[in-house]
């Protein structure tokens, strides 16, 4: 059979492959269908086409044609290759046509001078070696390794290791790599590749690449299982170190030869990927690496920092264009800019790594050429300037450290933010020197010292050394002002707080630092002030919020109506992360005086313009962006701050300003109750409004307009995340305006009789986890706040409606919420609520199909959620509620069997995910008592071995000297070896002793959980409480050890 005849089908394949390509909506679906149709019916034809117009023999089809053909194969494999695919349907591809195609893919690979084509290639190869290795394609590997010998052929070594690379990305596996030898004849292969003089820098940089892959296994946890594998990996290093640092020193002779007055950027490219590998080797392997090594790597990076400090200058600081600089560009790397940036992003990288163990004055030549190539690194680029003066959003994420990229000056931060004490001293005082030894710097270079001060002031090592730091200030002051570019004024000002906090204790920061706060907002709050200025003092301002926290007093009052106004001059334009810092800003600013940031009534002070009151101006940036979770958070928080610990008056009037547009949302949504990221926001701010209530308690007319618009919300919507939050709303009505609910009316309806039909949809069986998570929260508040009017038959509805909600819950979390109900009712009166349960509630076990009463039902999910509750309150609620079920004693309790230890899997078989879940874990069976003891040690073990405050308190003189003079004084841990594991009388007799010298019998939920479990069981111990006699002689040795040593020492 000729697989390279063309037919009517490979016509037909192409036409629909054309098609799929299209512009047209119309042409392109139906291309879309057609072809996936001829592939169902014949997917040998289909496939074969395919390979063949990818190959394109004749050369005479355009290459995103080809790419296409290759991409459509991709998706063909998993459907019509294998029964090794878990999305295949058949019928599948002809075995004979199987070998061509594999074949035919790995010419292509090898090849093609199209970089698309060998990567699309590479991907199918991937795809069928998936199903096919090493059984049906057991040549693969050998293949890929004869094609990158030929070091003649440098296409033929790039398509190999991009092969190879994609391929060691998914298929190869550990046992493969370690115990099959396919990572000693990888790394071999490799080795050899970097070490031929004869390859040219794009493929070696091809063949780095893959063994950065390498290097990720070389460092992961399977590394160092075996002391065989350990001993290969430290040989390995040692040899692979050599390697590269020659491999680095050639690349730069060949990149600086004086022969060549052309820079290629696949050169610098290439060293910026070695550096990459040298920097895993001095992070991942400091110990292995020699010293030798280490300063000659040193050499090598100040080598190259000196010539491509210059070259990036150029071109990204000044814009000398490409070719006055013959800077030589390729297909794939064709932005000079981001070439010379990667590069020294990696050589700084590599700096920060190895600076711990070499510093940089060891050779003291270098030390003024490595600050000065430092300097040239570190100015702004000229298209970033042109961008932050373009839009001052840019800036913000740029200086707030929230761009995802990494920039060389972040690199430099790091750097010097984690220099070595000697060197970080010695650069700090000769920046100083530089910057002060002229006067007229240009505002890059100036601005440039400041950023490079700023970086060393992060610094944690101390800058042991008499800086003038008073003139030092008066200097950086001489930056601020209207007259020089934004960006100077900007970075001093961003600077400073950083300057305050490395020479706090050497410096009156109550004076300086306020001072110097309150100028600046002065000077940031005047008209001409630009908006980058601007937004840098408000960036500034969260610094000095953590320097001045614990003084916030010092700041004159004025500052904080200035610091205002600066948030409100640049809202408008404020987008994505600036709103974030508006609103850290605002937070402070609050902060600074509570009571008079109630007084604001209009910010602008303008009488021309509109009012905005604080509350105001968090509501309109908050709004801005309503779909933004961060911003959310960060809104709930200033808003929080605001109405924390207010009076009335100032409530009322904040409601005043805020509610209106929150009631009108819940208008606009009363039709539509879909959900919409304003109408969240706004159900988040109003929980937190209604929280916020003084006295616990929500005015009447508050309660007239929200609890109407609320519950027709509640009950008209099947949003989940409207309803989570509308919950938490409902919550906070009912808790904090139970009083109103009573005399409520709306027509015909009572305000109780609302509440209990928003009660019973929070508990329906349809509702799903996430939109019920708040029910148990909403229950527990209706039967704290309403038990007398409800009457027993409503509550014991509501608690059967509770129990039924709580079997069919999935999700952790809303489960959790719940278990409270029941937690908090049996810490209320624990007889009554083990009464109703086991004589009220009777339904039928979904997963057994037997019926139970309700504590056969509740308390097993109690106890499995038991060790995953949150919240310390949660956690000690939950302990003394289970404990108070054990001391009981009641035999219906005893009587019950939950899930006890996990019983270990016996079979021969590898328990894959979907066996797993098909086979779930099986547990011993043990009765609920004792499980509650289980889970009770389980907890003291945890909280013993939790620090103790006490540990971090200096030591008293006293204390000491009678530790010294008792003999029997800190031998309690050789005591307790000396008892063992008492059996339980050896146990009553030590607490017994203990309890005559000790009268400590008062257990409450106000003390330590430590000390209240201790407490627990040493009352067990004495009183027998809940038969504990009985099942401690059913734990095992560590639980009764854990109990023995907590009981008796405590």
């Amino acid at each position: 059979m000729s697989y390279f005849s063309p037919s009517i089908q490979d016509k037909i394949i192409l036409d629909l492959v054309v098609g799929q390509n299209s512009s047209d909506n119309n042409v392109r679906t139906g291309a879309e269908i057609q072809f996936n149709e001829f592939v169902s019916k014949d997917p040998s034809a289909a496939t074969h086409s395919l390979i063949r117009y990818a190959l394109d023999q004749e050369d005479n089809f355009p290459i995103d044609i080809r790419q296409s053909c290759l991409l459509h194969l991709k998706r063909c494999i998993p459907k019509y290759w294998s029964m090794g695919f878990r999305s295949f349907i058949g019928p599948p591809v002809q075995q004979e046509l199987k070998g061509f195609i594999r074949d035919q893919l790995l010419n292509l690979a090898i090849t093609s001078q199209h970089s698309k084509i060998r990567n699309g290639a590479a991907y199918v190869i991937v795809q069928i070696a998936a199903a096919d290795f090493p059984d049906e394609w057991p040549n693969l590997l050998q293949s890929l390794y004869e094609s990158t010998t030929n070091t003649h052929d440098q296409v033929a070594i790039v398509g190999g290791i991009t092969v190879l690379n994609d391929l060691f990305d998914d298929l190869i596996t550990e046992e493969q790599f370690w115990e099959g030898r396919v990572g000693s004849e990888l790394i071999n292969h490799v080795m050899e590749l970097l070490q031929n003089d004869e390859l040219a820098d794009e493929t070696k940089t091809h063949v780095v690449s893959l063994y950065q892959n390498i290097l990720k296994t070389l460092q992961s946890q399977e590394a160092f299982e075996t002391d065989s594998r350990k001993q290969a990996v430290a040989e390995h290093i040692g040899s692979a170190m050599e390697v590269f640092l020659r491999l680095l020193e050639r690349a730069q002779n060949t990149g600086n030869s004086a022969n060549s007055d052309k820079i290629h950027l696949t050169n610098l490219h290439f060293r910026g990927n070695i550096y990459k590998v040298l920097n895993e080797f001095v992070s991942s392997f400091n110990k292995k690496v020699k010293y030798e090594h280490k300063k000659w790597m040193m050499q090598l990076i100040m080598t190259d920092l000196n010539s491509v400090g210059y070259v990036y200058n150029n071109i990204a600081v000044i814009g000398a264009p490409k070719e006055q600089l013959n800077l030589i560009t390729t297909a794939d790397l064709v932005d000079p800019k981001s070439t010379t940036a990667f590069l020294l992003i990696e050589l700084v990288s590599a700096l920060t790594a190895l600076q711990h163990d070499i510093s940089i004055q060891e050779n003291s030549n270098a030390l003024d050429t490595f600050i000065n190539s430092l300097i040239l690194c570190s100015q702004l680029p000229k298209d970033t300037i042109e961008d932050y003066e373009i839009d001052f959003n840019t800036y913000v994420t740029i200086v707030s450290s929230l761009s995802a990229t990494m920039t060389v000056r972040d690199a430099i931060n790091e750097f010097l933010s984690e220099l070595n004490g000697k060197d970080v001293v010695e650069l700090a005082k000769r920046v100083i020197y530089d910057m002060n030894s002229n006067s007229k710097h240009s505002f890059l270079l100036a601005e440039c010292f400041l950023f490079i001060l700023e970086s060393i002031f992060m610094n944690e090592e101390d800058i042991e050394v008499d800086l003038p730091l008073v003139e030092l200030l008066n200097k950086f002051t001489t930056f601020i002002s209207y007259e020089y570019n934004q960006l100077l004024t900007s970075r001093c000002f961003l600077m400073l707080p950083k300057f305050f906090e490395k020479f706090e204790s050497k410096l009156q920061i109550e004076t300086f630092a306020a001072n110097t706060f309150s100028n600046m907002v002065k000077f940031a709050s005047e008209d001409t002030c630009g908006e980058l200025t601007k937004a840098s003092v408000l960036i500034s301002s969260t610094l000095y919020s953590n320097l001045l926290n614990r003084n916030i007093k010092v700041i004159d009052k004025t500052s904080q109506l200035a610091l205002l106004h600066i948030v409100l001059s640049i809202v408008e334009d404020s987008e994505e992360d600036t709103l974030a810092v508006l609103l850290e800003a605002i937070t402070f600013a609050i902060g600074i005086d509570k009571l008079e940031a109630q007084k604001i009534i209009s910010i602008s002070g303008n009488v021309d313009e509109e009012r905005v009151s604080v509350i105001d101006l968090i509501f309109k940036i908050s709004f801005k962006e309503p779909s933004d979770i961060q911003l959310t958070i960060d809104s709930n928080e200033c808003l929080k701050t605001l109405l924390e610990d207010i009076g009335i008056e100032d409530y009322l009037k904040n409601c005043e300003n805020s509610l209106p547009f929150i009631f009108k949302t819940l208008q606009d949504n009363a039709s539509n109750v879909d959900y919409s990221p304003t109408l969240s926001l706004a159900l988040e701010l109003l929980s937190i409004i209604l929280d916020s209530a003084p006295n616990s308690e929500i005015p009447e007319q508050i309660f007239q307009y929200t609890f109407p618009l609320t519950q027709s919300l509640l009950l008209a919507s099947s949003d989940d995340q409207i309803l989570q939050i509308g919950g938490q709303v409902f919550n906070n009505l009912i808790e904090k305006g139970h009083k109103w609910i009573v005399n409520y009316h709306d027509g015909n309806k009572s305000g109780m009789d609302i509440l209990l039909a928003v009660v019973s949809k929070f508990l329906s069986p349809e509702l799903s986890d996430s939109a019920a998570l708040f029910s148990g929260s909403i229950i527990l508040t209706v039967i704290e706040k309403f038990s007398s009017i409800l009457g027993n038959e409503f509550l014991s509805h509501i608690l059967e409606a509770t129990v039924k909600r709580l079997l069919i819950s999935k999700e952790v979390i809303t489960t959790e919420n719940l278990i409270t109900v029941f937690c908090n009712l049996v810490l209320s009166s624990p007889d009554d609520m083990i009464n109703f349960l086991a004589n009220n509630i009777r339904l039928v076990d979904s997963n057994t199909g037997i019926s139970k009463n309700g504590l056969e039902l509740v308390l097993p999910i109690w106890f499995s959620t038991f060790e995953i509750i949150r919240g310390y309150e949660h956690i000690k609620k939950n302990t003394l509620a289970i404990g108070k079920i054990f001391t009981l004693g009641d035999s219906r309790i005893e009587s019950i069997n939950v899930n006890g230890d996990i019983i270990p899997y016996a079979g021969d078989a590898i328990r894959t995910r979907s066996m797993q879940r098909e086979q779930p874990d099986q547990y011993t069976q043990i009765s609920a008592n004792l499980k509650i003891l289980k889970l009770l040690v389980g907890e003291l073990s945890f909280q013993h071995q939790q620090p103790d405050a006490k540990d971090y308190l200096p030591e008293n003189d006293d204390d000491v000297d009678e530790e010294v003079d008792g003999d029997d004084e800190g031998n309690d841990w050789e005591d307790m070896d000396d008892i063992g594991v008492p059996n339980f009388d050896k146990l009553k007799s030590y607490v017994d002793s203990d309890v005559e010298d000790e009268e400590h019998d008062d257990q409450n939920g106000n003390e330590d959980l430590k000390i209240i479990l201790s407490q627990f069981f040493k009352e067990c111990t004495t009183k027998n409480l809940g038969n504990f006699r009985k099942y401690y002689e059913l734990l095992d040795d560590q639980e009764k050890k854990v109990i023995s040593e907590n009981v008796i020492f405590s």
